[in-house]
């Protein structure tokens, strides 16, 4: 009787060690590293259009994928959707390449209250929009203030991506 047991709970243990052994490779096949950067002192809403006809190729570097954000906040991308599953980092880059790196958070979080002139980017989503039968793929964020959430915010409710980049 023991015998069986111990086959029973050995059998257990090696299904969790393949299926945490799984889960890592999957995670580390899976996930994308990505970088954004924005020009220096940038706040607004960021845009990241996918499937543009006059959009970029991917930009990598050491393996990372790279969103170089213009001025004007919209990047139009080639490629078919956002990547699922990411590590990101976020950083300014002043007009001489040099980087400093800008804090993220979900959502209006309490280190942003906390430091009320630093600056964040927050509230990262992807998704689609449509409006009158026209649809984009897209990536959105703000980057900001605490100062700046409540005038932010209202930018985003009226933001109409499709508009955006037809100027």
């Amino acid at each position: 009787m023991k015998k069986w047991i111990m086959i029973i709970i050995g059998s257990l243990l090696l299904i969790v060690l393949i299926a945490v052994i799984w889960e890592l490779v999957y995670l580390k096949t899976t996930t994308k590293q990505e970088v954004y950067i924005l020009p220096q002192n940038f706040k607004g809403i960021v845009l990241i259009a996918y499937d543009q006809k006059d959009g970029i190729d991917d930009i990598i570097e050491d393996g990372k994928l790279i969103y170089k954000i213009p001025p004007n906040g919209v990047l139009k991308l080639k490629r078919k959707e956002a990547t699922t599953l990411s590590q990101t980092w976020y950083y300014f880059e002043d007009t001489q390449g040099k980087r400093t790196e800008l804090y993220n958070c979900f959502a209006p979080c309490d280190e942003m209250k906390n430091n009320p002139d630093k600056v964040f980017a927050y509230g990262k989503s992807n998704g689609g929009f449509e409006n009158e039968g026209e649809q984009i793929n897209m990536t959105t964020f703000l980057v900001g203030t605490s100062h700046d959430t409540d005038s932010l915010n209202k930018a985003d409710e009226k933001f109409n991506p499709i508009e955006l980049l037809k100027r």
